[in-house]
């Protein structure tokens, strides 16, 4: 990368063979370059360039609970998609919006089943997307105003239970 590295994710899905792995196959970055980069977990050099002129810089990334998506929380108040099965490529057709999050570093979270986004905005909002149809499913005034709502998660096993914490100092229990 050629300016400071935000986020790194690992891949346990081996597209080359389709097999889920126990162990990390590759290792995704993100960087103010406006960059995705794709690397073998267990050598220095990249093995794959994720760039075009309309990318923005994604100062976070998570992995969808089925390993064959990672998205990235991208600085034009969308949520980009980059599948990692069979090939890594940006997912073009698989982007969330409606949320402005003004150049916060909001995390992305994803219910366990996968069937839910979830991600804060700059303005203390909570926003859940309905993963197959890219549709706005619920918003909350989460937060103080003016406050983001800088992070998000998904109780692994309270399926109904959302946390959300903010620059207000706050955590907040969503059910």
């Amino acid at each position: 990368h050629l300016a400071p590295v935000n986020a790194i994710v690992f891949i346990t899905y081996d597209g080359e063979d389709g097999a889920q792995s126990n162990e990390p196959v590759k290792m995704v970055t993100s960087s103010d370059d406006k960059k995705i980069l794709v690397w073998e977990w267990d050598i220095g050099v990249p093995i794959k360039y994720i760039s075009d002129p309309t990318m923005h810089s994604m100062p976070c990334l998570s992995m969808h609970p089925s390993g064959q998506f990672i998205c990235g929380q991208s600085l034009d108040n969308t949520i980009c998609c980059i599948q990692t099965s069979p090939k890594i490529r940006v997912s073009h057709n698989k982007k969330f919006s409606g949320h402005i999050i003004a150049g916060y570093a909001c995390e992305v979270a994803f219910s366990p089943d996968g069937r839910f986004v979830l991600s804060g905005d700059g303005s203390g909002s909570l926003f859940i997307w309905d993963w197959k149809r890219h549709k706005i499913m619920q918003k909350y005034r989460a937060h103080e105003s003016g406050k983001p709502t800088i992070g998000t998660v998904w109780h692994p096993f309270q399926t109904s239970t959302v946390f959300t914490c903010s620059w207000d100092g706050v955590i907040k229990m969503w059910r």
